[in-house]
């Protein structure tokens, strides 16, 4: 199988009012980031509050993304749950409803051993027939796993990368070293995509680029067609950027939807309880700030 690479947009959940799923926002958020040029788009990662939301709510937004992508665009759904047989009910769901691949973190309650993690991924990977993106996310799951136990994973047929949600760039470029050539290491971390690719990563998984596509798609390219100066630029420019993200403290999911809101994206800035919310005056200081910094209206 070809290596996956590119910058993937973890797509954000999107609620009305009320609370319920708004299929209309998701589905402008998904236009907006394909058609700035986007690889591929990601439903149900952490950002995309995964952990909180009902099956028949994670279902709901399966259907939507694969619909409204309609095969432009790869589509990775993140299918991890708290058990193996849990995991593998949503996986056999997405792969039926026509997601590319499946996302799947370490179950999170219990720290599990190294051979519970190789069972579990074996498990699932001999359950579906869609390729298995691997998902390191250490400060939720409090496990971070080593470059040593990422090869074993590695073997398993169906499983082709990983997203490393840390900011460890040693840790990366040993996964590499220490897999075939084929096996996709994406950054989890926006701030680290010119880093990763430069030690032979394949991309990012981001949900920045749901406010700042063309910056993020700008610096992979860039990279790819040797501008290392243009790519390096780019990067300072979206870590500039993402500090306004950092305004809404705690709240940074809810922040990151005020923001696509502020491009034009029809999307409230709900998110699921006990997630914290933004206060009326962080969401005039994210407005402020971004004014300040040239983001406008781009829908």
């Amino acid at each position: 199988m070809e290596r996956w690479e590119g910058v993937f947009s973890i797509l954000m959940t999107a609620y009305t009012k009320s609370g319920d799923i708004d299929e209309e926002a998701m589905r402008s958020s998904i236009n907006f980031v394909i058609e700035n040029g986007v690889h591929g788009v990601v439903a149900l990662g952490s950002v995309g509050e995964n952990p909180y939301l009902s099956h028949e709510e994670k279902r709901k937004v399966i259907d939507i993304v694969v619909d409204e992508t309609n095969g432009r665009v790869p589509v990775v759904v993140g299918t991890g749950e708290f058990s193996t047989d849990m995991t593998i009910e949503m996986s056999r769901y997405a792969e039926d409803a026509g997601a590319d691949a499946l996302m799947i973190c370490l179950p999170i309650y219990w720290k599990i051993r190294e051979e519970d993690i190789i069972a579990h991924y074996s498990a699932v990977a001999n359950a579906v027939d869609k390729p298995i993106i691997l998902y390191n996310f250490p400060s939720t799951t409090h496990l971070d796993m080593t470059p040593e136990l990422i090869a074993k994973l590695a073997e398993i047929e169906g499983v082709i990368g990983i997203k490393e949600s840390i900011k460890d760039i040693n840790h990366m470029r040993a996964v590499i070293e220490s897999t075939d050539e084929n096996f996709s290491v994406f950054a989890g971390v926006s701030r680290l995509l010119l880093d990763v690719l430069e030690i032979g990563g394949a991309g990012c998984f981001t949900p920045d680029a749901n406010i700042f596509p063309r910056v993020v798609v700008g610096i992979y390219s860039a990279y790819k067609q040797g501008d290392i100066e243009k790519a390096r630029a780019l990067q300072n420019e979206l870590n500039d950027l993402t500090s306004l993200i950092g305004l809404g403290g705690p709240a940074f999911i809810a922040a990151i939807k005020e923001l696509m809101n502020v491009i034009g994206i029809p999307i409230e800035s709900t998110v699921k309880s006990p997630l914290p919310s933004l206060t009326s005056e962080q969401k005039a200081m994210i407005r402020k700030h971004a004014e300040r910094k040239g983001l406008t209206r781009q829908l």
